[in-house]
């Protein structure tokens, strides 16, 4: 594919500086050839631009300034324009429709005729498959699960009954979406299990990772909010409510019941047993025990507002310093009380 820097303009809202040059694809600025577009996101990069090979750059009006010799598309948001572009060269297999003669189908399952089935693909009674889904090999589909279009769902991914896919849902490998919660009673030193009754249910434009795992809920649903994006290994437990446009990174964990507002971002292996209000930021490996109003940027374990943990931060680096001071401290204290102490003796007072 082949494309004008004007239309890469056009299409992105982007401002073209320099010659309109056709562009082949895009690429990291050590990588990228002449033919090639890159981008600059940081100033620390500056250098790296200049002496690329490609000819082309995406980059910010900030930065604009400090590129010379090179065509340019100014955009105040070069990693959204990135993205955009990006999918343009894109190369995206072109999937058989149809169910393979491989796959195993259940009486009473619906399979729209444009989806495609791969190969050891199992799909369970009273399923349903949008147009244009795409199930890859060894996907387990549950009883009653609706899999909207254009849903990916890629190898060994397992998807238990009763759950419901959102259109332009992307499942990556492994991921096990559905299962019961970690829920028991206990009675004389036995743990009994306790059913659960309920499944999840995810939006339009979620993105499952790898591995991770989604309980469904112990009575009604585990919900997953639209565009929420969930990293490789991530734990979401029975009941956990999501919103809208969050992201999280891998190993981060949620307890079950938690409750999480729209557009909250939260670090790798944080541990989050409390509830989280909208645009909320946590940091990696944090543990949130308490619920964080919205807006507020927490860090830590336990976690707390994220200016006073850096703060908490930097005075535990100090404190072998801080120790030996305060060594030196009470040793002069102990020797100014002996003087004290021999002034007092010399002069009478008991």
């Amino acid at each position: 594919m082949r494309k004008k820097l004007s239309e890469l303009a056009a299409f992105v809202g982007a401002e073209l500086k320099g010659e309109d040059l056709e562009i082949t694809g895009l690429n990291a600025l050590e990588l990228a050839g002449e033919t090639e577009l890159s981008f600059l996101e940081s100033g620390k990069f500056v250098e790296a631009a200049k002496n690329s090979r490609a000819k082309a750059i995406l980059v910010s009006p900030a930065l604009a300034g400090k590129i010379g010799g090179k065509s340019l598309l100014i955009t105040p948001n070069v990693r959204a324009a990135v993205a955009k572009i990006g999918f343009l060269f894109y190369e995206q297999k072109e999937h058989p429709k149809g169910v393979s003669r491989l796959a195993f189908v259940a009486e009473g399952a619906d399979i729209h005729e444009e989806a495609s089935v791969y190969p050891f693909v199992y799909v369970a009674e009273n399923a349903k498959i949008g147009p244009r889904a795409v199930l890859y090999p060894g996907v387990y589909v549950g009883e009653e699960v609706e899999i909207a279009e254009e849903v990916v769902i890629y190898p060994n991914a397992v998807i238990y009954p009763r759950t419901k896919v959102g259109p332009k849902t992307i499942i990556h490998a492994g991921a096990v979406v559905g299962s019961d919660g970690f829920g028991y009673a206990q009675e004389n030193g036995r743990h009994l299990k306790i059913p659960h009754f309920g499944r999840v249910e995810m939006a339009e434009e979620v993105e499952i990772g790898a591995n991770t795992t989604i309980d469904r809920g112990t009575f009604g649903a585990t919900k997953i909010g639209p565009g929420t994006k969930i990293d490789n290994l991530v734990q979401i437990a029975h009941n956990v409510q999501i919103g809208r446009g969050c992201a999280f990174a891998g190993q981060a964990g949620f307890t079950g019941s938690v409750r999480v507002g729209n557009f909250v971002l939260v670090g790798g292996q944080a541990g989050i047993s409390a509830n989280l209000g909208d645009q909320v930021m946590v940091a990696a490996k944090a543990g949130v025990a308490k619920e964080v109003p919205s807006g507020k940027a927490v860090a830590g374990a336990p976690a707390q507002e994220i200016a006073k943990w850096r703060r908490c931060v930097a005075a535990y680096e100090r404190l072998p310093d801080m120790l030996k001071e305060l060594r030196e401290l009470k040793a002069k204290i102990a020797e100014l009380e002996e003087r004290l102490n021999e002034r007092d003796k010399s002069k009478g007072n008991p």
